[in-house]
């Protein structure tokens, strides 16, 4: 009777046990219940997703990010980065596959304007004019990101296309700077002559060779022109955009690029010239920060002037770099957020414009400091009164830019004749 009393006190001590860690396991389960706790993940608020390139505008956003959350800990950000040769494919399959992140980088006019008639891109315009944007903007700084009188994004800074050039070399070897196309090619061969590379590009980046061929384009007529091209094709058979497939073909035939042009692409071409390696390269004004970097041979040593095509009222650039809300995101949601991306968007412009140096102010408070910045000082103040173009895939269909790019890559490579290109380009 002992032994059966033992074990039944064993039991109850057991149920005891029991029914404790029971107790404990639902009062764990329902504390937020009884206490009005919120879950772990609501209290880390709201997870942002951004997509952005990699380069100086990724290390801009890092640094707006940061600030942002200094004052906003509670807001998370998840951010991916991409090479810029796959991002464009990424946003693409995003889109067909809906896997859009709430804010990711775009550029302005026409590649914009298709996600915004995909129904993809959420318009901030009332959030601009509560803040005032506008006025604070330059000239034109709303122009690729308005659509139907709609805002649908902010510049981040400006760009614009120009000529740099060594002076030492030109110096050394008493060149002057080209001042028209007949001179740019006799400066070609006169460097030629001396055993020197006259200029690099990277034909494996199309965007390099259309930045020749758009200022060609300029040289022989006005550069609207491109824009009623773009909506009928068969305007790239006249005389200005011909006159300028001629002048690409004796650029090309004239053996001015340096050697094995072909296999490189826009960041080989600034790193030659960097070290040296040309008298001139053609870019965008962003090569000013590699051409300013301590690894720079010809730090201090570059003069910028405009592509000599004798149009100095015209020039290739603008307001275009950006990030976009996806209509379908978190973002949206709330009118705090939409202040969120404002917020943040002028925190990027101001890193890359005053920290960086990597882009033309787009906000009237923003100027480039000459001491630090001295390149992108040269192409901020150089005519500055010009009216700007943007890039042809920027104002052409994705379907025309396509097919745009891959004439011009064949005409490059000799593949096609100037003639060919044209005919092709202007086929209905």
């Amino acid at each position: 009777m002992e032994a059966k009393s033992m074990g039944s006190k064993k039991i109850i001590q057991l149920l005891i046990v029991l029914g404790v860690l029971l107790g404990l396991f639902l009062l764990q389960m329902y504390s937020d219940l009884i206490w009005e706790n919120k879950p772990e993940k609501e209290e880390s608020g709201e997870v942002i997703s951004i997509w952005t390139m990699h380069g100086d505008t990724e290390k801009a956003l890092n640094v707006a990010l940061e600030q942002y959350k200094e004052k906003h800990p509670e807001v998370t950000f998840e951010v991916t980065i991409y090479k810029n040769e796959v991002y464009q494919t990424a946003v693409n399959n995003a889109i067909l596959t809906d896997s859009l992140p709430d804010m990711f980088f775009m550029w302005g006019h026409s590649k914009l304007w298709r996600f915004v008639n995909a129904g993809m891109i959420q318009e901030i315009t009332e959030a601009v004019e509560e803040e005032g944007i506008s006025p604070k903007l330059r000239e034109g700084g709303l122009d690729a990101f308005t659509y139907n009188g709609e805002i649908y994004a902010l510049p981040l800074y400006g760009w614009r296309a120009y000529l740099f050039c060594n002076r030492d070399l030109f110096e050394e070897n008493g060149i002057k700077y080209p001042e028209s196309f007949e001179e740019f090619l006799e400066v070609s061969e006169k460097f030629k002559q001396l055993g020197i590379t006259p200029a690099v590009t990277g034909a494996k980046d199309g965007w390099l060779s259309s930045l020749y061929y758009m200022s060609l384009v300029q040289g022989e007529g006005k550069g609207d022109f491109v824009y009623k091209a773009a909506t009928d094709k068969r305007l790239f058979s006249s005389f200005q955009f011909a006159e300028a497939a001629k002048k690409m073909d004796q650029i090309i035939k004239g053996d001015i690029w340096q050697k094995g042009f072909l296999d490189y692409d826009g960041y080989n071409a600034v790193h030659l010239f960097s070290q040296g390696e040309a008298a001139m390269l053609y870019y965008g004004n962003w090569a000013s920060t590699f051409l300013e970097s301590d690894i720079s041979k010809v730090k201090g040593k570059v003069d910028v002037i405009p592509f000599p095509n004798k149009e100095d009222d015209e020039g290739i650039g603008g307001y275009v770099d950006t990030f976009v809300i996806n209509k379908h995101g978190v973002i949206p949601q709330s009118e705090e957020m939409i202040h969120m991306y404002i917020e943040i968007m002028n925190s990027i412009s101001n890193v890359v414009v005053n920290d960086i140096g990597a882009g033309i102010p787009v906000y009237k408070s923003q100027a480039v400091d000459e001491e630090k910045f001295p390149i992108l000082y040269q192409c901020w103040t150089m005519y500055n009164n010009q009216t700007l173009y943007p890039a042809y895939d920027q104002i052409m269909s994705e379907e025309l830019s396509g097919n745009y790019y891959y004439l011009l890559s064949d005409f490059v490579y000799g593949k096609k004749s100037y003639k060919e290109f044209i005919e092709e380009l202007s086929e209905e």
